[in-house]
């Protein structure tokens, strides 16, 4: 009994993800690394927009595929 009313009272351990890299990580952390991710890959996608998929370097063209294929995977 007193066992359990402990565990109730107790810090609970913030939930963690393992992303792709395979490092664990907090929901918030995981979150807003997600977040700069989505706003860099619709940037790439912008300028393809504007300026053609010739124009990417070859950095931005691999971030856009690796971003293609953790999502694809989703």
């Amino acid at each position: 009994m007193i066992a359990f009313i402990k565990r109730l009272f107790s810090k609970r351990k913030k939930n963690t993800f393992v992303d792709l890299s395979g490092k664990a990580r907090s929901d918030e952390e995981y979150n807003r690394i997600r977040q700069a991710q989505q706003e860099e890959a619709m940037r790439i996608l912008g300028k393809i927009s504007s300026q053609g998929k010739d124009s990417l370097s070859p950095d931005e063209k691999e971030f856009l595929e690796k971003f293609s294929r953790s999502n694809y995977a989703r």
